[in-house]
């Protein structure tokens, strides 16, 4: 099982302030991870909606297939900018698995929905319609997990992947706020991307992994996960580690 959290900031609160002050220059280190997913997803999207139509409920489960590997992989090398993981981080097909599992369980329900809620319309059928309101709102529920599931995934070899789903899930439960923000500010790129300026469809999959990242530690840790060792801090200048521990970092 995961261990709970064995030591605490000093005032009572969660190491996990650390994280999210070294996310940005995390961030900053893997752009290029992040640029070639945001690629990945958009020529998924465009190819699947070309060989199967924009329409079919089928692209939804293209686009899952072909964006979990870089999805992992650039939440991986985000991580590996923040956490200390030689030594924890799981192999490649344990990885995979979770990003898989989240990114497909996803993208089924959003076919099944979007299916549904073509069918509601046609037909006008009530019992359709609020098949396709049990499915948005399963979505949805999805995607929570899938932002906490997948950063936990990348950095914990030692459990199952139904293990780190249902941690996810109870964790999400318990602390909503940060995936819902997340899953939120994805979801406006993406509306923002088919309304408005098609070009910010690539940033969407970027935007998921660095919010999944930065609220899925709050949510474990309050949960009682343990916090994966920090990487030392690195010099501006000259990119070397330092060995300077500030507070709440100890």
């Amino acid at each position: 099982m995961i261990r709970p959290v064995a030591e605490r900031a000093a005032g009572g609160h969660a190491a996990v302030d650390p994280v999210l002050r070294r996310l940005p220059s995390a961030a900053w280190h893997t752009l290029p991870a992040l640029a070639i997913l945001g690629v990945v997803n958009v020529a998924a999207y465009v190819g699947a909606g070309w060989l199967l139509g924009p329409g079919s409920p089928l692209t939804w489960i293209a686009v899952g297939v072909v964006v979990a590997p870089p999805l992992a992989w650039a939440i991986d090398r985000l991580q590996g900018e923040l956490f200390e993981l030689d030594d924890r981080r799981p192999g490649l097909g344990s990885r995979l698995a979770v990003a898989w599992t989240c990114t497909l369980a996803l993208c089924v329900l959003a076919a099944w929905s979007s299916f549904v809620a073509a069918v509601a319309d046609a037909s006008g059928s009530p019992f359709f319609q609020v098949l396709a309101v049990a499915g948005t709102v399963l979505v949805a529920v999805a995607a929570l997990v899938a932002a906490v599931a997948v950063p936990l995934g990348s950095t914990r070899a030692d459990v199952r992947v139904r293990t780190i789903v249902l941690v996810a899930f109870l964790a999400a439960v318990r602390r909503p706020l940060g995936p819902i923000a997340a899953v939120a500010a994805t979801a406006a790129v993406v509306w923002l991307g088919l309304t408005w300026f098609t070009g910010l469809l690539a940033l969407a999959a970027s935007v998921f992994a660095v919010l999944a990242v930065a609220c899925a530690w709050p949510t474990l840790t309050a949960f009682g996960v343990a916090l994966p060792p920090l990487a030392p801090l690195r010099s501006r200048r000259s990119g070397a580690p330092v060995t300077l521990v500030t507070q709440g970092e100890a």
